[in-house]
């Protein structure tokens, strides 16, 4: 997540259901390890226990300033946009679940 800032003023690409229990999330961020350049990052949550999503045309106008939230607790697992550490639900669109994973992609800008 420092490698990214968090996604600070990254880019929301897509939000996608794979599955009843599995979402994908897909940001454009800057990367410090390759000198600031962008880069695409991929999260996915599975075994989803609750979201609150947003349509699409919203999704394009959240505020990425504070960029995402990553919590990872023995209890669960939680994705967020915005500054919601311990706060999950309070976050203008959130994703919680057992698990969370990332790939990193080229940039889709």
């Amino acid at each position: 997540m420092e490698r990214i800032d968090f996604a600070r003023d990254g880019e929301i690409r897509s939000l996608t259901p794979l599955s009843p229990t599995s979402i994908a999330i897909r940001f454009s961020v800057q990367d410090s390890a390759r000198g600031y350049d962008w880069i695409d990052v991929l999260f996915k949550v599975d075994s989803v226990t609750d979201a609150k999503l947003v349509s699409d045309n919203v999704l394009s106008s959240l505020d990425m300033s504070d960029g995402i939230t990553v919590e990872l607790t023995p209890s669960h697992n939680a994705l967020t946009i915005g500054s919601y550490n311990g706060r999950a639900k309070e976050a203008p669109l959130y994703i919680i679940g057992a698990s969370i994973g990332y790939e990193e992609l080229p940039y889709s800008g």
